[in-house]
C-alpha cells in the first residue's frame, strides 16, 4: 500500500494555506455578489484562458490572447447589461473571431475556441447561478463546497491510503480509493452545508436531504472527470502544471478545472428543474 511520502507532507503545508486563501477570496466574492462577483470570475477566467492558451499553442499566441481576453470582457459586459441569452450571442461571435485570430497566427483554432467556448459557459453559467434571488447564494457555497470537498477527499485519501491506480497514463497518482474518498466527501460536506444553511435560517423550509446527496454524487464524479480530462490535455501537451503562482496547486487551471466542467452542469439542470429551490432547496 502506498504511503505518503516526507516530499508529499511537506507540500501539504503550502497547498493547505494556498486553499485556505483562495476560499476566503471566493466566499467574499460569493457574498458581494453583483458587480465583485462578475469582475472578480471575468478576471479568474482570463488568466484561465491566458494558461490554456499557453499550454495548447505554439510561442506566437498573443493576438489570440487578446481577442480572448476581449470577448470574455464582451460576454461578461453583455451579461450584466442584457442576461444570458444576449451573453451567449456576443460569446460565441467572438469565439469565431478568435479562431480567425488563431488560424492567422498558425496556433490551433479548433483547441483555442473549445476551451475558450467553455470557459466562457462556465462564466456565464455561474453569475446566472448567483444572481438567482432566493437561493444564489446558497447554491453556489453549496457548489464550491461540494468541488472543494471532493477535490480535497480525492488528493487526501489518494496519498494517504494509495491503491490501484486509475488511469497511471494519464494521471499516476490519481487512485480507486481517492475516487471513492472524493465522491464521499463531495457528498457528506454538500449535506452538513444544507443542514447549516437552513439551520441558521439562511434558507426557509428543510433540506431535500436524499436529492442533494444525488446531486452531490453527481457532480463530484464530474467534477473528478474534469480532472481527469485537463490531466490528460497536459500530458499530450508534455506540462506537468498550467502554470505556477499558486503555490501548491500550480496555476488556475489546475485548480478550477472542476469548477469549470461542473459548473455549466449545474446550471442547466437547474434551469430545467425551474430554479435551484425545485432542484436542491425545498421550501427555499
Amino acid at each position: 500500500m502506498e504511503v505518503a511520502t516526507k516530499e508529499t507532507a511537506s507540500s501539504l503545508g503550502p497547498r493547505l494555506i494556498t486553499g485556505v486563501i483562495m476560499a476566503i477570496s471566493a466566499l467574499a466574492a460569493v457574498e458581494a455578489g453583483g458587480v465583485a462577483f462578475l469582475a472578480v470570475v471575468s478576471a479568474l477566467t482570463a488568466i484561465v484562458t491566458f494558461e490554456w492558451i499557453r499550454m495548447s499553442c505554439h510561442e506566437r499566441y498573443h493576438g489570440s490572447v487578446g481577442a480572448s481576453i476581449m470577448t470574455l470582457g464582451a460576454s461578461a459586459v453583455a451579461f450584466s447589461l442584457w442576461g444570458v441569452v444576449d451573453a451567449f450571442v456576443v460569446g460565441a461571435i467572438g469565439v469565431l473571431l478568435v479562431g480567425l485570430v488563431a488560424r492567422i497566427e498558425r496556433n490551433r483554432p479548433f483547441i483555442v475556441t473549445s476551451g475558450l467556448a467553455l470557459f466562457i459557459l462556465s462564466l456565464i453559467s455561474i453569475c446566472w447561478l448567483r444572481q438567482e434571488n432566493t437561493t444564489g447564494v446558497a447554491t453556489v457555497y453549496w457548489l464550491f463546497v461540494v468541488i472543494w470537498a471532493t477535490d480535497s477527499g480525492a488528493y487526501l485519501v489518494g496519498t494517504f491510503i494509495g491503491g490501484a491506480k486509475i488511469a497511471p497514463g494519464i494521471s499516476p497518482k490519481k487512485t480507486w480509493a481517492g475516487c471513492i474518498g472524493g465522491m464521499a466527501s463531495g457528498i457528506v460536506f454538500g449535506v452538513i452545508l444544507a443542514i447549516v444553511l437552513f439551520s441558521v435560517g439562511i434558507l426557509e423550509g428543510k433540506p431535500n436531504l436524499g436529492l442533494l446527496a444525488i446531486s452531490g454524487a453527481i457532480l463530484s464524479v464530474f467534477a473528478q472527470v474534469g480532472d481527469f480530462t485537463e490531466s490528460a490535455i497536459k500530458r499530450y501537451f508534455a506540462v506537468k502544471d498550467s502554470g505556477a503562482w499558486l503555490p501548491g496547486h500550480g496555476g488556475a487551471l489546475d485548480r478550477l478545472d472542476s469548477m469549470i466542467f461542473v459548473t455549466p452542469i449545474l446550471a442547466l439542470a437547474i434551469w430545467l428543474a425551474g430554479g435551484s429551490a425545485g432542484l436542491l432547496w425545498e421550501g427555499g
